[in-house]
């Protein structure tokens, strides 16, 4: 079967004998990982290290993976959990620090998966997850030494008008090739685009040391430039053909029609650029402001062309009010990514123009109404927010109130998570599409928070967000693929599914209550999940989602 478990190279397949060896029972073992529950992929030695049983137990014991030692003895205690809805036990071996392979055994229960503690325990899937951007680009051809995968060049045609307007006649050529593919399918969206380009910016603000060039090992490496931005400037090259002579910004491009499973260049159907939304337009707006900050001192005239489309966008949403050129047969091939306002967006952009020298009035009267979430392709106001509250270019009231927002919204995720036996901000109820990244991203608020006025708690939540997805959860699944030993293995990914290997490094969607494709079970939280191509709701990687992922592992891994 496709996606089978040789798909995924280093899984621990010894472990299947040597962790059901150590129970010492008569009976037939039980596989590990089927009620203890670990991250897959390990630990920092001196962070949390959180194990959770869904059996009644009271010790656990770690052990190192190749003899059985035991290294490490600890109680479990009963929490009913508001992420599972059940009753779990359980435990925490923080103390236990030295580096190398372990798992955990609880008497008459089972074992955990394995997993390894040490510094660098993220690094791999830092790169792996940043990596999977180089994979999903389009309008390449993919000649990848790493992994094996290839194509030939795909979307070369990309793309023709939908629509008439001031500028084009409907049908007409707009050459738009380029950017990443954003999902299993091959649509290509400036929403979801603009908000990932904006996560790898602040990735090499932040953490720069981690992105040298050659970091990545992609096309582009050896340039000079940090892999990180290479990337971005997929994404922002890209984005800037979307963009209208007036300065609107064109919604998305995709086909007529959902491709069928094929592989990228295969999919050679006509594709069409959609109309102009000033959500969109904000979003290029405030994604071109940061990249003109970040790449001032790296390709100046590069960042006086983000500039020049930034401040162009800006000026035609200040003379036009909400708009969305939309009609429903435009979503017959490629997803709505439809909003009803755009508030969010205008603060956004208004926030990075703010520092890029603009006068925006408005900008505090907006910051003042802003009720703050988490970050998405809907609402990503927070990065701009973070962006002012660390600047010394404005005030510092403005500074201050953008803080306070978002300490506000960090707080509230915080909170959820003391309910939950693995530190999850999700409760049963919470599961809908993309719950993986809904909870990674609000993990990011907290290390946002974190960052502005250090907090280990925050710190230690954001990271059990981490943990859940990489294996500690009630399913004992790792939602990325080619990690962890039970990884994702039949993505909603039409490239994986025609490929003779996994894509690596791809976080899927999560558990979704509302089960969409009505492949993954209806409305049983975290067990609302299916490891199944059929299921797009539950088992489908996007760009996006794989933002928030490389986000939190970044501020986890050293340089």
């Amino acid at each position: 079967m496709r996606g089978g478990f040789t798909r995924c190279l280093g899984l621990a397949v010894a472990f299947l004998l040597t962790g059901n060896a150590a129970l010492g029972s008569a009976e037939a073992p039980v596989p590990p990982g089927t009620h203890v529950f670990v991250n897959q992929v390990g630990y920092l030695p001196s962070l949390p290290k959180t194990v959770v049983c869904d059996r009644p137990a009271g010790e656990f014991t770690v052990r190192v993976e190749e003899t059985g030692e035991p290294v490490f003895r600890g109680r479990l205690t009963p929490f009913t959990d508001a992420t599972s809805g059940k009753r779990v036990w359980r435990g925490d071996f923080r103390e236990l620090s030295i580096p190398g392979r372990y798992y955990v055994e609880v008497p008459g229960v089972g074992a955990s998966y394995p997993f390894r503690i040490g510094e660098d325990v993220y690094r791999d899937v830092l790169r792996l997850g940043l990596r999977f951007y180089y994979l999903q680009r389009c309008g390449i051809a993919l000649e990848d030494p790493e992994t094996g995968l290839t194509h030939s060049a795909c979307h070369g045609d990309d793309a023709y008008l939908w629509y008439t307007d001031p500028f084009n006649e409907k049908g007409g050529r707009w050459a738009t090739v380029g950017g990443w593919h954003d999902a299993g399918d091959y649509g290509k969206y400036v929403s979801t685009t603009a908000v990932t380009v904006a996560h790898l910016l602040c990735l090499y603000e932040l953490w720069p040391a981690l992105y040298k060039d050659g970091s990545l090992r992609i096309p582009e490496s050896g340039n000079g430039l940090p892999d990180i931005l290479d990337e971005a400037r997929v994404g922002l090259d890209w984005l800037l053909t979307m963009q209208r002579p007036d300065g609107a910004v064109y919604h998305k491009v995709g086909g007529v029609r959902w491709p069928t499973l094929v592989g990228p260049d295969v999919d050679t159907g006509p594709r069409y650029v959609y109309g102009i939304s000033t959500f969109a337009t904000a979003k290029f707006a405030a994604v071109m402001a940061a990249a003109a900050r970040v790449f001032r001192n790296l390709d100046p005239v590069y960042a006086d062309r983000c500039t020049d489309a930034a401040g162009r966008a800006w000026d035609y949403l200040k003379t036009h009010g909400f708009a969305w050129e939309h009609d429903d047969f435009d979503d017959e091939g490629s997803g709505a990514y439809g909003q009803t306002d755009d508030a969010a967006d205008r603060l956004w952009a208004a926030a990075e123009l703010t520092l890029l020298g603009e006068e925006i009035e408005e900008l505090e009267d907006r910051l003042e109404g802003y009720t703050p979430n988490s970050i998405g392709w809907t609402d990503a106001a927070l990065l701009g927010l973070f962006d002012l509250a660390r600047s010394e270019a404005v005030p510092a009231a403005l500074r201050r109130l953008a803080a306070e927002k978002i300490a506000l919204a960090a707080e509230k995720h915080f909170r959820a998570t003391k309910a939950s036996a693995f530190g999850y901000t999700l409760h049963y109820g919470d599961f809908g599409w993309a719950s993986n990244k809904e909870a990674l991203a609000r993990g990011m608020v907290m290390l946002f928070a974190d960052r502005l006025q250090p907090n280990p708690d925050y710190r230690a939540a954001a990271l059990a967000q981490l943990d859940f997805v990489l294996g500690l959860n009630p399913l004992s699944k790792c939602y990325v693929t080619c990690l962890g030993s039970d990884p994702v293995r039949m993505p909603h990914h039409r490239f994986d599914a025609t490929a003779p290997k996994s894509v690596p490094g791809m976080l899927v969607g999560g558990p979704n209550n509302c089960a969409e494709s009505g492949a993954e079970p209806y409305g049983l939280g975290p067990y609302s999940y299916i490891d199944s191509r059929a299921s797009y709701s539950s088992n489908e990687p996007a760009i996006d989602y794989n933002a928030a992922f490389v986000f939190v592992a970044a501020a986890f891994t050293g340089p």
